[in-house]
C-alpha cells in the first residue's frame, strides 16, 4: 500500500513525444484558471470577516488548487479544451502510453500503473502537466521550509533557499520518485522552486500581489505564470536522473528520439531555451551534490550524451533576469470568462463501479455500483477525469452480501463508452453499509445481519476498505464485526 502511494507522487512525463509537433501556447487559459481561484479563495470569506493574515488566503488559495496525489489544477489542465496538449486525445492517449520514454517496464511497476501526463506549453516552454501540481503542492512544503529556515533558524535567504531544495531533492529521490518510480526529477524540483516564489509573491515582499486596505483584501495584480515557467520545467531540456534499472528500460526508446535533433522546429526550440535558460538554486544544489558524488549526473541521461550527438555551441547559463515571453493574446478577463463558461456547461452522468476483493468476512466479492456525478460537457473522460458524488453499490461474495450508499470522489478513466469506470488511479468513499451472511464460510455464522460503515481507499487501481458494523439480527456471540478487504476497482 505504501509503495501504490508513493508511486502516485511521481506521474511520469515525456516531452520528446511532442517533438517537432504543433501546439498552441496556453498561458492565457492557464493564467486565467490561476487567478480564478484567487478570486474564489478571497470571496470564500466573509465580507465583514476579513482574514487578518495574508497565510489564511494563501492556504484557502492552495487547497483549491490540489487533492491528494492528482491535483485539481493539474486534471483541469488535462482535460480543458483551451489547453492545448499532446497527447490530444484518447486515441493519441493510448499510443503513448505505448511509445513514451516509460513504455518498456516490468509487470509489477505501481509508478507505470498510474496515467502518464501529457505535454502543454506556456510562456513559450513545454512541460508535463504534472509540474502545475509541484508547482502548488510541493511548492508550499518548499516556501514553508523556506520560511522556517528564516524565521526559527535565522538563516540568510541564500541559505533558506538552499536548505529548501535539499529537502525537495531528498524528497523526489525517495518518496516522490527515485526510489518507487527510480525517476529524480530535476525539472520536478525545480517547478516547486518557482512554487517557493509563486507563494512568496502571495503575501511577502515590498509589493505582494495580496494587499491589506481598510475592511479587507485587494489582488493588487494578476497570476501570470510567464514569472514562474522555465526552460528547465520540460524534461527534454533539463533530463532526470534514473536509477539504473530503470535507465536500462529507458535508453533504448530514448534513442529512438536521436533523429529528432536535425529537426528544424526542435532545433529552434532548443536555441530559444538556451537563450532564455539562467541558473537556479537547483543547478548550484544539483552541481554540489553532483561534485560530492552524493547524485548522478543528469546530464548523461539527455539525448546529447545518449545520441553521441556534439553539443550546440552556447553560452553558459547566465544569472541575468530574462524578460518574461510576450503576453497572452487573449484578454484576461475574456478568458476568465470562457473558463468560467466550459466549467458551467456540464452534462449529467451515472456511471458504473465495478470491484472484486478478497474480503473479511465474505471471501471472495464481487460489487457492481453506480455514482450520480456530472463533468463538463467538453471533457472526454476516456483519458483521467474527477468524478465525485454519491452512489450505491452491492456486494455479493461466497460468505454474505452487502449493499451500500455513499459518496465517494475517483480520479479515474472510463471505457469507450463512458458507462464505466475502467481505471480508478485514486479513489475515496465512505459508506453506511448493511452486511447479511451467508454459506457458512469463515468465522461469522450464516444467517446474521450487520449495519455500520465502512470507507473505501483506492490508489493505482488497488482497492483497500475497512469497516464496523454492529450486529442488529438475533443470535450470535459478536455485537460489533470489523470487515476488510483488497482488490481492484471502486
Amino acid at each position: 500500500m505504501v509503495l501504490a502511494t508513493a508511486s502516485g507522487g511521481a506521474l511520469e512525463t515525456d516531452q520528446y513525444y511532442a517533438w517537432g509537433r504543433p501546439m498552441a501556447d496556453s498561458t492565457g487559459a492557464v493564467n486565467a484558471r490561476f487567478n480564478i481561484e484567487l478570486e474564489r479563495a478571497l470571496a470564500s470569506f466573509p465580507a465583514d470577516a476579513p482574514p487578518e493574515e495574508c497565510t489564511e488566503i494563501s492556504v484557502v488559495y492552495r487547497k483549491r488548487l490540489r487533492f491528494i496525489l492528482f491535483h485539481s489544477i493539474q486534471l483541469w489542465a488535462m482535460n480543458s479544451s483551451l489547453v492545448a496538449r499532446i497527447p490530444a486525445d484518447p486515441d493519441e492517449y493510448r499510443e503513448y502510453r505505448k511509445t513514451n520514454l516509460y513504455s518498456r517496464h516490468p509487470l509489477i511497476d505501481p509508478g507505470t500503473w498510474m496515467p502518464f501526463t501529457p505535454t502543454i506549453e506556456v510562456a513559450g516552454v513545454r512541460f508535463g502537466t504534472d509540474k502545475l501540481s509541484h508547482l502548488v503542492s510541493s511548492g508550499w512544503t518548499y516556501y514553508s521550509t523556506y520560511r522556517g529556515a528564516l524565521d526559527k533558524n535565522g538563516q540568510e535567504p541564500s541559505e533558506a533557499l538552499r536548505a529548501a531544495v535539499r529537502r525537495g531533492i531528498l524528497e523526489e529521490s525517495l518518496v516522490l520518485g527515485g526510489m518507487t518510480s527510480g525517476v529524480t526529477s530535476i525539472a520536478d524540483i525545480e517547478a516547486s522552486l518557482e512554487g517557493l516564489y509563486f507563494y512568496s509573491d502571495l503575501c511577502d515582499g515590498d509589493d505582494p500581489i495580496l494587499r491589506k486596505r481598510s475592511g479587507g483584501w485587494d489582488i493588487t495584480r494578476p497570476i501570470d505564470l510567464r514569472n514562474y515557467v522555465g526552460p528547465r520545467w520540460d524534461e527534454s531540456f533539463q533530463p532526470p536522473v534514473y536509477s539504473k534499472s530503470r535507465w536500462r528500460k529507458v535508453k533504448p526508446v530514448l534513442e529512438t528520439y536521436c533523429d529528432r535533433l536535425d529537426d528544424p522546429e526542435v532545433m529552434e526550440m532548443l536555441r530559444r531555451y538556451r537563450a532564455r535558460d539562467t541558473r537556479t538554486v537547483v543547478d548550484e544544489v544539483v552541481a554540489s551534490l553532483v561534485a560530492e558524488g552524493k547524485l548522478e549526473d543528469p546530464a548523461q541521461f539527455g539525448l546529447d550524451a545518449v545520441c553521441a550527438t556534439p553539443e550546440v555551441p552556447a553560452a553558459a547559463p547566465s544569472d541575468a533576469t530574462i524578460a518574461p515571453e510576450p503576453a497572452p493574446t487573449v484578454d484576461g478577463t475574456e478568458m476568465e470568462e470562457q473558463v468560467i463558461a466550459e466549467e458551467r456547461e456540464r452534462r449529467r452522468m451515472a456511471i458504473g463501479l465495478l470491484g472484486f476483493q478478497l474480503t473479511y468476512p465474505q471471501v471472495v466479492t464481487a460489487s457492481i455500483g453506480v455514482m450520480a456525478t456530472s463533468q463538463p460537457s467538453t471533457y472526454d473522460c476516456r483519458t483521467v477525469c474527477d468524478f465525485w458524488g454519491p452512489f450505491a453499490q452491492i456486494e455479493p461474495g461466497l460468505g454474505g452480501g452487502k449493499i451500500s450508499v455513499g459518496w465517494g470522489r475517483a480520479i479515474a478513466s472510463t471505457d469507450r463508452g463512458e458507462k464505466f469506470l475502467s481505471n480508478v488511479f485514486l479513489a475515496l468513499a465512505g459508506k453506511a453499509t448493511v452486511l447479511h451472511t451467508w454459506g457458512n464460510i469463515g468465522a461469522v455464522e450464516s444467517g446474521r445481519t450487520f449495519a455500520g460503515a465502512e470507507l473505501d481507499f483506492s490508489v493505482a487501481r488497488v482497492n483497500f476498505g475497512l469497516g464496523l458494523l454492529y450486529r442488529i439480527s438475533d443470535g450470535g456471540e459478536r455485537p460489533w464485526l470489523v470487515t476488510g478487504g483488497i482488490g481492484w476497482g471502486f
